[in-house]
């Protein structure tokens, strides 16, 4: 069962400080989901913009839309800067297609370690 307040149909969020995204294993990202994920971390967040960790390493696939959205204005309403965490090859395409098609806004950078993205993410904080 969804836990509404940090769950999709396709990512399992924390909300703190940072962020985190976790895609589920083998998900399957579409418009409609990208739309929903960030409407989730808008409603979470009211409307303030942290620091996002999203975890790519299961996801299966991901639309030409949904990275579209997420790159642009409607994902910058939710993060002032991205770590792409990324291990698999099919993360690591879909991290690259991000970068280098979409340009996205905000600093964004791609890490295969968690630790050294939730670090360079903190740098972002505001006391």
């Amino acid at each position: 069962m969804l836990n509404p307040e940090n769950e999709t149909r396709t990512v399992v969020f924390t909300f703190a400080d940072i962020i985190i995204a976790r895609f589920r294993k083998g998900a399957e990202v579409t418009l409609d989901d990208a739309r929903t994920n960030v409407a989730l971390c808008l409603q979470r967040n009211e409307g303030r913009r942290r620091p996002l960790l999203v975890d790519l390493r299961e996801v299966k696939s991901q639309t030409a839309e949904a990275r579209a959205y997420l790159a642009g204005r409607e994902g910058v309403q939710v993060s002032q800067a991205v770590g792409l965490l990324i291990g698999s090859p099919v993360s690591r395409v879909l991290g690259n297609f991000y970068l280098g098609l979409n340009k996205p806004s905000v600093p964004t950078r791609l890490f295969t370690s968690e630790e050294e993205a939730q670090a360079w993410l903190r740098s972002f904080l505001t006391s």
